[in-house]
């Protein structure tokens, strides 16, 4: 598994790490440095990797969830990529949700696409966690779903405080691949 973590850093580096400029960030503010995951996310190689460390990850909670979600768009690619790896590996975890920003204006109206079911267990998954806001309205959306939140994952943590302040809400792990200080390219002057 290292290997495969030492190839998704080198994408993640090479194509989705941006430093030198100034760029506003979803919490508010701008930074220095940005991850752009998409860069990874939508490239074949880094979401298989990104499945298969998710899995993993996964395979290391203390309950193993039944479901797997996020807030659109950082978690689409990531619940995609990892529902269908579980499918192929025949891991117990293949029930994908996507929470909406907004609830949907026809049809069905709802806030969570492929609605999980009331006691399910699920782990909350994100691109980048920074003050940990856009994972929290994921967490709420599932909670408010009668869902249990066993985990949160992340692709990138920032190293901002919010995977504190979400294990601190939700009294689950949090765990990142990646951390700002595995980026030697990232200054904090």
């Amino acid at each position: 598994m290292q290997k495969n973590l030492a190839r998704l850093w080198q994408i993640i580096d090479r194509d989705a790490l941006i430093t030198g400029q100034e760029l506003a960030l979803s919490a508010g503010g701008a930074s220095s440095f940005y991850f752009d995951c998409k860069k990874a996310t939508l490239n074949g190689e880094g979401l298989h990797l990104i499945a298969d460390a998710f899995l993993e990850r996964i395979d290391a909670l203390s309950e193993r969830p039944v479901a797997i979600g996020g807030l659109t768009l950082g978690a689409d690619f990531i619940v995609a990529a990892v529902i269908m790896r579980a499918h192929q590996v025949a891991h117990p975890t293949v029930f994908g949700s996507i929470v909406r920003k907004e609830p949907k204006k026809h049809g069905t109206r709802t806030r969570i696409e492929n609605d999980p079911r009331a006691g399910m267990s699920v782990v909350v998954v994100d691109d980048v966690i920074t003050t940990g806001g856009s994972t929290a309205k994921a967490c709420d959306e599932f909670i408010e779903a009668g869902c249990r939140i066993v985990g949160i994952i992340a692709l990138i943590d920032r190293e901002a405080g919010g995977a504190q302040s979400l294990a601190d809400k939700y009294g689950c792990p949090v765990h990142a691949l990646f951390r700002k200080g595995d980026f030697p390219r990232i200054s904090d002057g």
